[in-house]
């Protein structure tokens, strides 16, 4: 049985003030953003690090959008994150809808803390460095049509941006489940003047570094390249091409002097190859610059995903608008009627209701009697288990029942939801039972 999935509300505490200061307010979304995102939201929080600087990275849920999102939170008084910080908002704030590059929605200031929130597109299906993890070679057919949305990405950062990512590798390419590549972590880019600019500096990972950057040259956007070009290799045959056992200086004169790692002749077509040859060419001026033609990964994305993996947001989304729709009254309960089936059941607190007719009915008489009163129901705790390998689910919900005309404390409930899956990402709810807590 797969582990149990818990994702908790937390409430982020207000500033002294009350107020939070906003990055670019002319942008009205990033307000609202601000006013929605932050006072009650779904998190769960990691860490990430990049060349050794961490910055926190939490998990939320923008419930005016009703959809998840990527909170990077970064410390203002530190030169080099702020520096990082800066990098991000440059590259992803004017470029909205860019396929291959994370979506920004937005940041904001808590002067408090000394905290500036970075809010962006959360890429549900872990990076290329996961992916790869998972299925070892990344089949050709659909590394190529990978390659080709990710230098689509690259292509705007150098013509549109004049932006070196100078990180490109798996781990820094996130995947989406519906099968779209997105660039990410662009907290050592360079920006340069022109697309005939260099760049002088040694930052980025030496595994993935062209061999200009190795040998301390000036570089452009082909360095880029160069580094696309080892990670399509390591992803096709499931191993980083060169020796690296033997320490970073070892492997800096493994790149210099050893021929192009080609993937294997008569395992891979000519056209992998070719594209691989071009790619690591030591010369950068023999390198390409981008690429056309992509193609949806939905189904590549799919198969190597669990959908255990994905409970707990299924559960928080479910949550999130199950009660709202209850809690909009008797108008909007016929909107829950797709949740349930003939064979659905519902217990609600010793009274039980079948089939998805008398389930809505029973629900419309809550809902009636709630209504005087103005009860609405607020979530508390989300809990989800999963049952057996199909991919459905036991949610668990922890909340109260509160109401402005009530004088005394909200009551507590619990309710539970047996979710079926019909089909990949579409459930209905099997079997329900809301008790009141005494």
């Amino acid at each position: 049985m797969p582990p149990k999935l818990s994702l908790a509300i937390a409430i982020e505490p207000e500033p002294a003030n009350g107020n939070m200061a906003s990055i670019r307010m002319s942008d009205e979304s990033l307000t609202v953003l601000t006013q929605s995102y932050n006072p009650v939201s779904f998190t769960t929080e990691g860490m990430r690090k990049n060349d050794g600087l961490a910055y926190k990275v939490h998990k939320g849920f923008f419930i005016r959008e009703n959809k998840f999102v990527a909170v990077k939170k970064i410390n203002v008084f530190e030169r080099d994150t702020r520096h990082q910080m800066l990098n991000d908002i440059k590259a992803l704030c004017d470029a909205p809808n860019i396929p291959g590059l994370v979506s920004f929605y937005g940041a904001y200031h808590v002067p408090e803390s000394g905290q500036i929130s970075i809010v962006l597109e959360y890429v549900d299906g872990g990076s290329l460095a996961d992916v790869q993890a998972k299925v070892g070679k990344i089949p050709e057919v659909v590394l190529s049509k990978m390659m080709a949305k990710i230098l689509r990405a690259l292509a705007f950062l150098h013509r549109e941006k004049h932006m070196v990512h100078r990180d490109i590798k798996p781990a820094n390419i996130l995947m989406t489940i519906a099968g779209e590549p997105k660039i990410t972590d662009f907290g050592i880019s360079a920006f340069i003047d022109s697309t005939l600019a260099q760049c002088n500096t040694f930052l980025g990972t030496v595994t993935y570094m062209s061999p200009e950057r190795i040998n301390n040259l000036s570089y452009s956007f082909a360095a880029d390249i160069w580094s696309l070009g080892l990670a399509a290799v390591e992803l096709a045959t499931g191993r980083y091409p060169y020796d690296a056992s033997e320490g970073p200086l070892q492997l800096m004169i493994h790149v210099l002097q050893e021929d192009t790692p080609l993937p294997p002749a008569g395992e891979y077509s000519e056209e992998l190859r070719d594209f691989v040859r071009v790619c690591l060419q030591k010369d950068p001026l023999q390198r390409p610059m981008y690429a056309s033609d992509p193609t949806t990964l939905k189904s590549f994305m799919q198969c190597c995903f669990n959908p255990h993996d994905k409970l707990d947001e299924i559960a928080i989304v479910f949550a999130h608008n199950y009660y709202a729709l209850l809690n909009a009254g008797t108008q909007r309960l016929r909107d829950l009627a797709p949740l349930y089936s003939k064979h659905s059941t519902l217990r609600y607190d010793g009274e039980a209701a079948a089939g998805r007719d008398a389930i809505i009915a029973k629900l419309q008489s809550v809902a009636q009697m709630h209504a005087g009163f103005k009860v609405q129901h607020q979530v508390v705790d989300v809990h989800c288990q999963p049952l057996g390998e199909d991919g459905s689910a036991l949610v668990n919900v922890s909340g109260q029942l509160v109401s402005p005309a009530a004088s005394n404390k909200p009551q507590l409930f619990t309710e539970l939801f047996v979710l079926s899956q019909i089909q990949a990402g579409e459930y209905y709810v099997a079997n329900q039972c809301f008790r009141l807590l005494k």
